[in-house]
């Protein structure tokens, strides 16, 4: 091959190159430039068209922190340096339109008896890989997907710093894991479906491309749903060296899936409890008034052939029967309040044991055979700032609803401190019925609810009292023994003092 078909064969081989290159003699003069590098550097005539020999230091400079560092590389490799490798953060700044870019690179020397021939100057413009490597973190800080990849020969992980910062873990060197410590920290239960995954991939004879749900344990003890991503990197005989893939928490979705489930579930149970209701409310309607209608009626028909104590007995129960309509209304009216956010509450300061002996002389008029009704009072009163007509009908709907299921002994209702919290007043009523079996005392406050559906009511009472107290920022609680008793207490902020 002569001469000038090698250097044109030379050429097209430096121009099949990605990178630019620039061929140097012992002098820093361009002897051969590929198309890359006229195309980076904005040359557009080839070198023999320039009068005078092209010098690097003529075409380019090397910026590293602020300072032009050519001068000084090609000192050195003139000097027997074997070669030099760009370090990070470098631009070339070609000076024909004084554009300056970031750049990977490499000087290398060619040398035949000890004496310097050539430099080879091979550089790659990283402006695009640095645009897509920042959008690409930029995207990922502002999400919680981790890339990683997991190197077979060395069974270790090698993820995301941000992984470990997320899982509050410690992480290895250069941000390393383990393949035994990772799965230690993946679910037993997820563990079978992470380890078929990885069969699948490591066998080198399919893709695993499914999406894996799994659970990882984080350094705060609790548990953190992922999805797991992944595919396989092969050598040239076919074989896995590498798997890479993505993971991304999804526990923020699960917790609202978790949401919505129990949502439905409440929406779908209280539908049912509504259904009920609607049943059960023209039952408990129609009965008062059918008792109303019908002792009206005989009243008014027969009032002269009654005797005094029938009618007395007659308007007795016209006057029970009153009542208890009044009370379903009113818990219709207060449901209906509450569903639409309009009740109202009016607070101003109280002294409990001035309301609960208007209490005391309210119930005295309606008094009941073999029961005590009495107010328990202490030598101290309290003050506190409430919505006395509120809280008086918490306190009187679970008087009334003692009332109903006590049949002997006695309905005691007062106040006390809080033993627990010394801002805080206890107001209790407390009866010997029949007590609320253990299995239902924890869903009592549900709205439509009812122990006993045999008993009148609307089952909205202890419901109504719940969202009265928590509005008058207070706690409800209740403790019962089947067939002793019940006792409900009401816990309050105080906001005044105690008068003796």
């Amino acid at each position: 091959m002569n001469i000038d078909k090698r250097i044109e064969y030379d050429k097209e081989l430096l121009n099949i190159l990605p990178d630019g290159v620039l061929v140097l003699n012992s002098d820093g003069e361009v002897t051969q430039i590929n198309q890359q590098a006229q195309t980076e550097l904005h040359i557009k005539s080839s070198l023999d068209k320039f009068a005078q020999p092209l010098q690097i230091e003529n075409i380019i400079n090397l910026i590293y922190h602020k300072e032009n560092i050519l001068p000084v590389v090609m000192e050195g490799l003139r000097k027997g340096e074997q070669g030099y490798t760009l370090p990070e953060h470098i631009d070339i700044q070609e000076k024909n339109d004084y554009t300056q870019f970031p750049v990977n690179g490499r000087f290398v020397t060619v040398r035949a008896d000890g004496e310097l021939t050539d430099i080879l100057f091979f550089f790659r413009n990283i402006t695009v890989e640095l645009t897509q490597e920042y959008i690409l973190n930029t995207a990922l800080q502002r999400t919680k997907i981790y890339p990683w990849y997991y190197d077979i020969a060395r069974s270790e992980f090698t993820l995301d710093y941000r992984y470990f910062e997320h899982l509050g873990i410690t992480p290895g060197i250069n941000n390393t894991l383990t393949m035994d410590k990772y799965v230690e920290m993946i679910h037993p239960d997820d563990r079978q479906a992470m380890a078929d995954a990885f069969i699948i991939q490591l066998s080198g004879i399919e893709t695993f491309e499914k999406v894996i749900p799994f659970r990882l344990h984080r350094g705060d003890g609790t548990w953190e749903w992922f999805e797991g991503q992944s595919t396989y990197i092969a050598n040239v005989s076919g074989h896995p060296y590498r798997l890479v893939g993505i993971c991304m928490s999804i526990q923020e979705y699960k917790d609202i899936e978790n949401t919505l489930i129990e949502a439905r579930k409440k929406a779908e149970e209280s539908d049912k409890l509504k259904t009920a209701f609607l049943a059960n409310m023209s039952h408990e309607i129609r009965t008062p008034l059918n008792a109303i209608v019908g002792f009206s009626d005989v009243i008014g028909s027969t009032y002269y052939e009654l005797s005094d104590e029938e009618r007395a007995d007659f308007v007795r129960l016209i006057s029970i029967n009153s009542e208890h309509l009044v009370r379903l209304i009113d818990d219709i009216l207060d449901l209906s309040k509450i569903e639409s956010n309009t009740i109202k509450f009016t607070f101003d300061s109280r002294s409990l044991k001035s309301l609960l002996n208007d209490i005391e002389k309210e119930q005295a008029m309606k008094p009941i055979p073999e029961i005590e009704i009495k107010a328990l009072l202490p030598d101290y009163d309290v003050y506190i700032m409430t919505d006395t007509t509120r809280l008086r009908q918490v306190i009187c709907n679970f008087i009334n609803n003692a009332r109903k299921f006590t049949e002997k002994g006695y309905i005691h209702f007062g106040f006390m401190m809080d033993e627990t919290k010394t801002d805080a007043v206890q107001i209790f009523v407390e009866d010997t019925g029949v007590g609320i079996p253990y299995e239902c005392q924890k869903d009592i406050f549900d709205r439509f609810y009812k122990v006993n559906t045999f008993k009148q009511g609307t089952g909205l009472g202890l419901s109504i009292c719940k969202t009265i107290v928590e509005h008058l920022q207070g706690e409800i609680s209740v403790v019962s023994e089947p067939g002793t008793g019940s006792r409900f207490t009401v816990t309050l902020p105080l906001s005044g003092q105690r008068e003796y």
